[in-house]
């Protein structure tokens, strides 16, 4: 049985993304046989050949600025907001001489890292720990295994691997030591010299270099992250959180445990109602506005049949970013999910995102009813706009329904029309949606 290794990208506080990808792997019992990291990643990797999920999860829930850096504000403004904003090829250009000159103190880190991080325990881990460092000097990268790092130095080459240009020199026997992301923020490279072929790697945005991989007969599987992860040095709770979160997920969608495409469902899980709603879309309907406020939306002529039904969701569905996904059906839950904004990060069942797409639908009513029974909202609503006007916010989309499904039988069709042609592709198909759900509940 070939033997697996872990490649941890570096890219700072986005390294809470990592714990989200090791959580998965643990719980879907995929083992793993040597974990490599750069930067973040490198300190990540300690931990997880170190086999200590829950202190890694504390140590980033409660992670925060100072916690890791010593700072005054004039090195606050100067370094950490320049080095979030800028470009990681200007900074380097830029600054590195006069960073050097000081830089700012990580002593909290080290003592912090000093309490996470067991040496012992991660020599005697059948999990093999690797890091990348660059010498300074000579600009040389430096790629150790656990086995080539001399005892009781684990710690200090971790912090080399995470030695940004901001922060003070990182020494070790007088040499001076740079973030591994110089050389190779995503070492896949080293694991396979290492002798492992099948590598899952974790590669985010984050500044450093990536080497072209070298070897084509790698079994490679890469986890990426799925949406904006932060700066790289954003100690928001929220946003750790939410990446910790995020890794968990989009970890368990590329092994295949979940399925979407902005949404994380479980197929395996309960779908009654869902396949009752698969089998129901597109036939006549019992309630007569109903069925004509789909042939509205769809521009089909009355008593179409459900061929001709399901022919028009489909090639208005091409017309959206969802028209090459696999699934039909589950594009277009998607899709209306996304326009009533219901929230991304958990996994559901087909079943429980439906009933989320109700809650929501009923949330946004009641939030914003004052606003849908303002005369100007009507008004502006119903009348011709001819200047590009592109509907696409939340707002937008509850405003047009409301108005669409409460709309009177006698209302005259041209302004049925007019406001009908304000809907965007995802606005109408998620309507329509809506529509389906709540007729087959009537039933």
């Amino acid at each position: 049985m070939k033997k697996t290794g872990l490649v941890l990208s570096g890219g700072g506080t986005k390294g809470a993304f990592e714990i989200g990808v090791w959580k998965a792997l643990i719980e879907k019992d995929i083992a793993i046989d040597c974990v490599i990291g750069t930067s973040v990643g490198a300190i990540n990797a300690a931990v997880i050949a170190q086999n200590d999920f829950d202190l890694a999860y504390h140590f980033w829930n409660n992670l925060t600025i100072n916690q890791v850096l010593k700072l005054n504000s004039d090195m606050a403004d100067k370094y950490v907001n320049q080095w979030s904003g800028d470009s990681f090829d200007l900074f380097r250009l830029g600054f590195i001489n006069d960073l050097f000159s000081g830089g700012l103190d990580i002593s909290p880190l080290r003592e912090n890292l000093a309490r996470l991080i067991d040496e012992d325990k991660v020599r005697r881990s059948p999990v093999r720990l690797g890091l990348v460092t660059v010498e300074l000097d000579t600009l040389k990268p430096v790629q150790l295994m656990i086995e080539d790092i001399p005892q009781g130095r684990l710690l200090d080459y971790l912090l080399a691997s995470a030695a940004l240009p901001v922060f003070q020199r990182q020494e070790i026997d007088g040499k001076t030591y740079l973030d591994g992301g110089f050389y190779d923020n995503l070492p896949i490279n080293f694991m396979a010299d290492s002798g492992y072929t099948n590598i899952i790697a974790v590669d985010f945005p984050a500044p450093g270099f990536k080497k072209k991989i070298k070897e084509d007969h790698l079994n490679i599987k890469v986890v990426n992250n799925s949406e904006y992860l932060g700066m790289i040095m954003e100690f928001s709770q929220a946003v750790i959180q939410n990446n910790i979160q995020m890794g968990y997920l989009d970890c368990l969608k590329t092994f295949g445990y979940l399925h979407g495409r902005n949404y994380y469902f479980d197929i395996m899980g309960p779908h009654g109602f869902y396949d009752k709603l698969t089998d129901f879309i597109g036939t006549p309907l019992a309630d007569a506005q109903a069925q004509q406020e789909i042939d509205l939306l769809l521009d089909l002529p009355p008593e179409a049949d459900r061929d001709t039904v399901l022919l028009a969701i489909f090639s208005l569905l091409e017309r959206t970013n969802y028209g090459r996904e696999p699934s039909k059906m589950i594009s277009l839950l998607e899709m209306t999910g996304k326009s009533l904004n219901v929230p991304r990060l958990q996994a559901y069942s087909l079943d429980h995102f439906i009933l989320a797409l109700l809650t929501a639908l009923e949330k946004l009513t009641e939030d914003n009813l004052s606003f849908l029974k303002q005369a100007d909202t009507i008004q502006k609503a119903f009348i011709e706009n001819t200047d590009g006007y592109k509907p696409t916010t939340i707002l937008d989309f509850i405003s047009f329904y409301v108005l669409f499904v409460g709309a009177k039988n006698d209302l005259p069709f041209t302004m049925l029309h007019t406001l009908i042609k304000k809907f965007t592709p995802e606005f109408t198909l998620s309507m329509m949606m809506l529509i389906e759900i709540h007729q087959l509940l009537n039933q």
